[in-house]
C-alpha cells in the first residue's frame, strides 16, 4: 500500500458551525491530518471538510493538538473507495508517475458555456478544449491566476492565460470515462 502522504488545501467546517481554511494531509483514504489555526474542536466531534482535488470528507475527530485534528473519515465503503482512488491519482502526478496533460483532451459538440467569477459575475465561454482535470477556454475576460470560478457547474480556478482567454483547473477532476465530445458540465 502506498503511503506517501500529500498535501491538498481545503476547507472545514467545525461543529460551532464556522467555517476554516485549512491544509489537509492524507496518507490513506480513512484517515486526515488537518493543520488549522483555533480549531475549536473536540474528541469525537463531527466535522465536513471540503478538500480541492478530493471532495467532501465528513469525519470524526480522533486527536486534537495545538494547531492540527487528526480526522477519522466516515462513510460506505464506495466513498472510501472514490476517496483512495483520487488520492492515488494526487499521489501520481505528485511523484512524477502522473504526465501533466496525460489526460485525453476533447472538444465538445456544444462548446457554449457560461462562466462566474467568485463575485457572480456571469460571462460567456467557449471551451477550446478539456480533459478530465481542467479545460481550455475562449473569452474575453482574463480573472486573474488562481482566481476562483465556476465552469457551468464545475468549480475551477485559473492555472494560466492563454492567447484567447484562460486555462482552468478543476477543483474536482471528471471521470476518464465522463470526458467525451457529447459532454456538458
Amino acid at each position: 500500500m502506498d503511503t506517501m502522504p500529500v498535501a491538498l488545501a481545503g476547507r472545514i467546517l467545525l461543529p460551532c458551525g464556522a467555517e476554516r481554511d485549512c491544509l489537509c494531509r492524507l496518507s490513506q483514504a480513512d484517515e486526515v491530518y488537518v493543520v488549522i489555526r483555533d480549531a475549536g474542536a473536540a474528541v469525537g466531534s463531527r466535522v465536513i471538510c471540503h478538500v480541492d482535488g478530493l471532495g467532501v470528507v465528513e469525519a470524526s475527530v480522533t486527536t486534537v493538538s495545538r494547531g492540527s485534528l487528526r480526522l477519522s473519515v466516515e462513510g460506505s465503503p464506495a466513498h472510501r473507495a472514490r476517496l483512495a482512488t483520487r488520492l492515488a491519482w494526487h499521489r501520481a502526478r505528485q511523484d512524477g508517475r502522473g504526465e501533466q496533460r496525460g489526460a485525453s483532451r476533447v472538444t465538445p459538440l456544444e462548446p457554449a458555456i457560461d462562466v462566474t467569477l467568485a463575485d457572480g459575475t456571469a460571462v460567456a465561454a467557449r471551451i477550446a478544449d478539456l480533459s478530465a482535470t481542467g479545460a481550455a477556454l475562449e473569452t474575453a475576460l482574463r480573472p486573474p491566476l488562481d482566481a476562483a470560478l465556476t465552469v457551468g457547474r464545475r468549480r475551477a480556478r485559473v492555472v494560466r492565460h492563454t492567447d484567447t482567454g484562460v486555462a482552468v483547473r478543476f477543483v474536482l477532476p471528471l471521470r476518464p470515462e465522463d470526458v467525451s465530445a457529447g459532454i456538458r458540465l
